[in-house]
């Protein structure tokens, strides 16, 4: 291969080259397609695997069809109007809910954690060394990807060299390229040490006792106990943490993916405070839509902001307050918290954004960013079609802890307001106690 050869292949990621080349035969090959080809063959061609095939995956195949023509210098069938009103047809006709890997909740990690703790100390007790090594490998590979949220790729990416651990610390991974990596530039993701469910230790321990010292972290392991040269293919993840599952007792292992522990973290994260913003950039998303897929509401959640509406209700069969205390002190009564229950403080926000100048242009997105990683846990509504006023339900143990959130959510309004080229108003109101924050 000449080295123009050599660096022309190197900007494309191997797992597209080699999609693309499978789409292109079952073009020729299975569907006995000409190539090059016309809109009226390609409009065809989709319709015929219209049933079987998902929406995504004919996108990849459109993909892969228009980088040939591009590459061989003819014509791309692939933008004419006539294909795309196809595709358009075919998502009409065949609407199906997108399949989601179910996340990897904390809980369930540290379940899994402690099976394979209890089955590395088994196996060191027998002296069964290829069962001791693949469990130490899969502990370190579940941990990493659950705490940096990588992708299957970049898990098997990762190599011993580019490896940086600080006891007590961290460890620091190196990845040349990635997914979201358009540019190519490498980037180095943090991981900290941890008291405990700790990646840094379980890495540690996994290199150690495999005796790696360079060459890709995570690899295949023979019945005998070789540990191979290679590194695990990123296809033989879903296999391989669906059959830990299984054994660590888990229900359903046939519901997770590699994406579970990406998706388990992100929710993780979220509940735990983190912005959106935070999480966007330690997980190396560049696009907001693309972190919102993994930020979808458990039930759990979605019916606590439901219940937090309810304590101040009457219970059943109980006569309702007097009409002329619903319409004297409407505020009062449904700021009334059940006995026991937490308490809810229903606010009113104002807010009003403005461009910095009329070339900014973040306006429209940087109210629906506040609108997403500030207000809607807290059960908002909008109370204008402008969105300038909402309210809000936040629970509350002290009123000194409510000024924290609060205060959060205003540092947070701000900086969302600041990044999109935005100037910020607000002001958060409390009529049942008439308190003012801003």
């Amino acid at each position: 291969m000449s080295h123009l050869a050599q660096y022309i292949n190197a900007a494309e990621r191997e797992n597209t080259r080699r999609s693309y080349a499978s789409a292109v035969r079952h073009f020729e090959i299975e569907w006995k397609g000409l190539l090059p080809s016309t809109a009226d063959a390609i409009s065809r061609y989709l319709a015929d695997h219209a049933a079987t095939l998902a929406i995504n995956t004919l996108r990849l195949r459109l993909a892969a069809l228009s980088r040939w023509h591009t590459d061989q210098g003819f014509a791309d069938p692939t933008k004419s109007p006539l294909v795309r009103q196809v595709l358009k047809g075919i998502r009409s006709v065949h609407a199906v809910p997108e399949k989601r890997a179910r996340p990897l909740e904390v809980a369930m990690l540290q379940q899994v954690d402690q099976w394979l703790d209890a089955a590395i100390g088994n196996a060191q007790r027998s002296g069964d060394q290829p069962a001791l090594l693949r469990h130490a490998r899969d502990r370190s590979l579940m941990l990493l990807g659950f705490w940096r949220g990588f992708r299957s790729d970049e898990l098997v990416s990762l190599r011993v060299e580019n490896t940086e651990v600080v006891p007590g610390q961290g460890m620091a991974c190196y990845l040349g390229r990635s997914k979201g990596d358009r540019q190519l530039q490498g980037r180095i993701f943090q991981c900290p040490a941890l008291s405990r469910l700790c990646a840094v230790d379980a890495f540690n321990a996994w290199v150690g006792l495999a005796g790696l010292t360079e060459g890709p972290v995570f690899r295949k392991i023979d019945r005998w106990g070789h540990v191979a040269d290679a590194s695990l293919h990123a296809n033989s993840l879903i296999a391989l943490l669906r059959s830990l599952f299984a054994e660590a007792g888990v229900e359903s292992p046939e519901e997770y993916s590699s994406h579970s522990m990406r998706r388990g973290f992100a929710g993780w994260a979220r509940a735990s405070g983190w912005d959106i913003k935070e999480l966007m950039e330690y997980i190396g998303w560049k696009d907001v839509k693309s972190a919102m897929r993994y930020l979808d509401a458990s039930d759990s959640s979605l019916q606590a902001r439901f219940e937090q509406g309810l304590p101040a209700l009457a219970p059943a069969g109980q006569l309702p307050p007097s009409p002329l205390l619903l319409l004297t002190e409407p505020c009062e009564v449904s700021r009334l918290p059940a006995e026991g229950a937490t308490p809810v403080a229903i606010l009113r926000v104002t807010m009003v954004l403005a461009r910095f100048s009329k070339q900014s242009r973040g306006l429209a997105l940087g109210h629906r960013l506040i609108e997403q990683t500030c207000f809607v846990r807290f059960a908002m509504q909008r109370l204008n079609a402008e969105g300038t006023l909402y309210e809000l339900a936040v629970p509350y143990l002290s009123r000194d802890l409510l000024d924290e959130v609060i205060a959060t959510l205003l540092d947070d309004m701000y900086r969302i307001a600041e990044d999109n080229q935005c100037l910020l108003e607000t002001s958060f109101h409390e009529p049942a106690t008439d308190t003012y924050w801003d």
